[in-house]
């Protein structure tokens, strides 16, 4: 086949004016089993942000609200309360504060993942930022270090079904799911056969979220309170922070 990293894929590519957003379902990586969305963010008719709805909402119905081009889950959050435990930052204002060392930034159409002190207050100084973690890639390089990023919880280091997130070394930003279980170390591993030099994980498991196109390619079985979309511009200004109300 002419992709090597692929086997049985399906790939389409949407309108340009959407900014290059792509997709590929059922890829077979490394032997596991992986849906991705590519997305070129240097195009002024889309903008890649995070939401949060406190309380959470199904993941349909998080997509009916905002109507992205694509979305995938966000941070961690309290299983009971729905409270987020990462950052976010949401067109300049700090609408979340919390204790995740590793943080998805998105400037402008520039997006990087870095290392975030946990007690500053990012209002005004970044416009879109969702933190999470642990670390997969840095510069290229596998760094999946948890337990120096205070991860504790010893089901993070078991196999299991993956959310992570991307960036290549041209920009493009990379959000996939890997459905079939597998280590931190094998999440980075494939991220970065897919051309990414920076890598995140998100919360996954049964939080694992994938759309794009009109396309669920993974549900959740729990409500969400975060995800991470790329919207129209135009939609994403009648949304905003508002829960779907003109501001």
């Amino acid at each position: 086949m002419r992709l090597l990293l692929t086997v049985a894929a399906l790939v389409v590519t949407l309108m340009p004016a959407f900014g290059q957003v792509s997709y590929t379902y059922n890829a077979k990586i490394m032997g596991a089993k992986v849906h991705y969305v590519i997305v070129n963010p240097f195009s002024d008719n889309i903008r890649l942000t995070p939401v949060y709805v406190p309380g959470g909402m199904t993941f349909e119905a998080l997509v009916s609200l905002y109507r992205p081009v694509a979305a995938i889950n966000g941070t961690f959050f309290n299983p009971r309360t729905k409270h987020p435990i990462g950052d976010i930052v949401i067109e300049g204002t700090h609408v979340n504060k919390g204790k995740l060392r590793t943080a998805f930034i998105v400037q402008g159409p520039f997006a990087l993942i870095t290392t975030i002190p946990t007690s500053m207050d990012f209002t005004g100084k970044v416009e879109n930022l969702l933190a999470c973690g642990p670390r997969l890639l840095t510069d290229g390089r596998i760094t999946v270090y948890p337990a120096a990023e205070g991860f504790r919880d010893r089901r993070l280091f078991r196999p299991a079904r993956r959310s992570v997130i991307g960036v290549t070394r041209n920009g493009k930003v990379i959000m996939a799911v890997i459905v079939t279980p597998v280590t931190l170390t094998k999440a980075a591993k494939i991220m970065q056969s897919l051309g990414c030099v920076d890598a995140m994980n998100l919360d996954g498991g049964g939080s694992s979220a994938l759309y794009c196109a009109g396309n669920f390619f993974v549900r959740p079985n729990r409500k969400l309170s975060t995800a991470l979309m790329v919207v129209r511009t135009s939609t994403w200004r009648m949304v905003g922070l508002t829960g779907g109300k003109e501001r």
